[in-house]
């Protein structure tokens, strides 16, 4: 699909409960490549929010999973399989099969400029400041300054 500057791969697959109109929001010059997910769930009943800003380049197979808010800002790079969720289940009643437990969550903020690497997980609550660099394959747990390189499991500021 291609309208008002954006390039969507024709692969990429919205999974959405009712309608999304207002809660998708696509600046100009955005691009999707293949096999991405973008997910626009209500699963802790809320109605998730996908915003990606001006410029913003979603690469394959990546995943965007909001039952939150989830905001990309302006020129930022998503590498190759990334995840980047909004919910998560919720594991602390013990006894409890984790499938029964609900959810938990909280919203995901991406500054502008940001570069994130292939096969990066950027988990519940994070926020990452602007012209920061995820590296590839990390695990973000927590939220990232901006102008930082972060990289590892879990992710960390880069060591010079």
């Amino acid at each position: 699909m291609r309208r008002s500057g954006m390039l969507v791969d024709p692969s990429v697959e919205l999974r959405t409960s009712g309608d999304f109109r207002n809660r998708l929001f696509l600046g100009e010059g955005v691009a999707i490549d293949k096999g991405s997910i973008l997910h626009l769930g209500n699963d802790c009943g809320l109605d998730g929010v996908i915003e990606l800003g001006h410029g913003v380049y979603v690469g394959p197979y990546c995943m965007l999973v909001s039952s939150h808010r989830l905001e990309i800002g302006e020129n930022t790079l998503i590498g190759a399989h990334a995840y980047l969720i909004t919910v998560n289940h919720r594991t602390d009643q013990i006894g409890v099969p984790v499938v029964n437990q609900g959810y938990r969550g909280g919203d995901i903020k991406i500054g502008k400029n940001v570069w994130i690497g292939a096969h990066v997980v950027v988990l519940p609550g994070v926020e990452i400041g602007d012209n920061a660099v995820i590296g590839a394959g990390a695990v973000v747990t927590k939220s990232v300054p901006s102008g930082e390189t972060w990289v590892g499991v879990p992710a960390r500021p880069q060591q010079r």
